[in-house]
């Protein structure tokens, strides 16, 4: 088993955040044409029905896959700092035997309650009993794909996963386009079928060459050693359902498709694209995390060091959105979904609230602490889904944007306050000054565009922005600089 020193510096986490990022932004380059062509042939009402598929595939998954990816990055992580070859090949052929009594439960689910799911996400009126019978092979492939996944990240083939990733992009595109075009709105469940497996079998292709497919379905050695997985890993299914009713949840309440697909818009946009950019942290953070998660100091600077790359690099990218956002969602789907645009830029704190939040809460999930984990989740989900309702019915969209900000501050005043007298984690004074001016000047940017007249929102706004970029580059020219490239730009652009 191929072994490296273990790399904790900030050239380590820029290195592979940078190499994540510029696989995510690929990811959304392609995702843009994607739903460009998505909202041309489809419209909000064909966004609206793929989100709903999507939420209830989602939603089965997360009830039958027993948390096993979360434990085995993290028990692979171990395995690959301190075990053996043998060890690591045993444990594996228990997570894929798992995974795939995962995905027939999943499936066979999905199958036979297609009716009752129907029913239930389609309470206007929809017929999509069919549909819902084909998206089970769509179930059937998602844990099969976050196991393989999980064996690469814990191994720390991080090249791998991102090449892995730019191929899933391409593969997705070539899988939805064509059947959007062919078949409109009853291509839908189809290509979320065909572009699960073609994704599960691109990762498959490069973990088979490291460890054989061994699974032995019917081994009663095999499946009471991964009883103790299934029960570390309930809280997080859990956790897990939970989350996944609460954005069902959410589309219920919003009930027409086409506001579905309006408010799945101003989602995608500001949450699950800036969510890519936690994407390329997770690849390398967790399993590093997960690798010194019983030094209770090289966990707060591991912690520290990722919520500064965080904040500094998503704070321009939220600025960036908030000046330009009418002319993105014109661009990236059509004039139609301009609605969006006050949810999108009043929803940009989620993100920013995020970027502290998130590198903190993957504590529990380093330490093994899955009931920790559910309890944070869990209040977290209920609260989202009261604030949702609340701020959409006052506000409309934009009340749902606003709502999605709050939620995300409460989120990281918790989790900041209870992982604080938990397990002892401290934010730096450091931390908190690279924080609060980029909060600022996010504050700024937002409160111009939605409140001054044009020529004054453009240029607050853009020196809100150039204002941001500059801090981010002043500070990694202060502390990020062992980095060889950074070095060049600096003698290049004479900072």
């Amino acid at each position: 088993m191929e072994r490296r020193e273990p790399d904790d510096s900030y050239r380590h986490v820029l290195k592979y955040t940078g190499i994540f990022g510029g696989v995510q932004g690929l990811k959304i380059f392609v995702a843009l044409v994607r739903n460009k062509l998505t909202a041309r042939l489809l419209g909000d009402a064909g966004m609206g029905l793929n989100a709903r598929f999507m939420k209830i595939a989602e939603i089965l998954n997360a009830c039958t896959n027993f948390g096993i990816s979360f434990y085995a990055v993290r028990k692979i992580s171990e395995l690959y700092e301190e075990g053996t070859d043998d060890d690591m090949r045993r444990f594996v052929g228990i997570i894929r035997t798992w995974s795939v009594w995962s995905a027939l439960l999943g499936g066979l689910i999905c199958f036979f309650f297609a009716s009752q799911l129907n029913d239930y996400y389609f309470p206007e009126g929809g017929h999509h009993r069919m549909e819902i019978m084909l998206l089970s092979l769509y179930v059937a492939s998602m844990p099969v794909e976050a196991v393989e996944c999980a064996l690469l990240k814990g191994l720390r083939r991080l090249r791998t996963v991102a090449i892995i990733e730019v191929l899933a992009a391409l593969s997705t595109f070539l899988f939805t386009i064509p059947f959007y075009y062919f078949w409109g709105m009853r291509g839908v469940a189809l290509s979320l079928v065909m572009c699960g497996w073609s994704v599960a079998f691109v990762h498959l292709y490069f973990s088979l060459r490291i460890y054989p497919y061994r699974v032995h379905l019917f081994s009663p050695t095999v499946i009471r050693e991964g009883w103790p997985l299934i029960r570390i890993g309930m809280p997080y299914v859990l956790a897990g359902v939970a989350g996944a009713v609460a954005g069902g949840e959410v589309l219920k309440f919003l009930g027409d498709n086409h506001v579905v697909g309006q408010y799945n818009v101003g989602y995608v946009l500001v949450v699950t694209y800036g969510g890519l950019i936690f994407q390329a942290v997770e690849a390398d953070f967790f399993p590093r995390l997960s690798s010194v998660n019983h030094d209770k100091v090289r966990l707060n600077h591991t912690i520290n060091q990722q919520i500064d790359v965080c904040v500094l690099l998503m704070s321009p990218i939220l600025i960036t959105f908030v000046l330009f956002m009418p002319w993105i969602i014109q661009l990236l789907y059509d004039s139609r979904f301009l609605p969006a645009v006050g949810m999108s830029v009043c929803a940009v704190f989620y993100m920013f609230f995020k970027a502290v939040t998130t590198p903190i809460a993957y504590t529990s999930l380093a330490k093994g602490d899955s009931w920790m984990y559910l309890i944070m989740e869990c209040i977290y989900d209920v609260v989202f889904v009261l604030l949702i309702r609340l701020g959409y019915s006052y506000m409309g969209l934009t009340g749902a944007g606003v709502a999605l900000s709050v939620a995300a501050l409460f989120d990281m005043l918790m989790i900041g306050l209870v992982y604080g007298w938990y397990y002892q984690f401290r934010l730096r004074l450091r931390s908190v000054w690279f924080i609060l001016p980029q909060g600022l000047l996010l504050a700024i940017g937002v409160a111009a565009v939605l409140w001054m007249d044009a020529f004054y929102k453009y240029g607050v706004a853009l020196a809100a922005l150039l204002a941001s970029v500059l801090f981010s580059l002043r500070v990694f020219s202060q502390n990020f600089h062992e980095l060889p490239a950074w070095e060049k730009l600096k003698r290049k652009f004479g900072f």
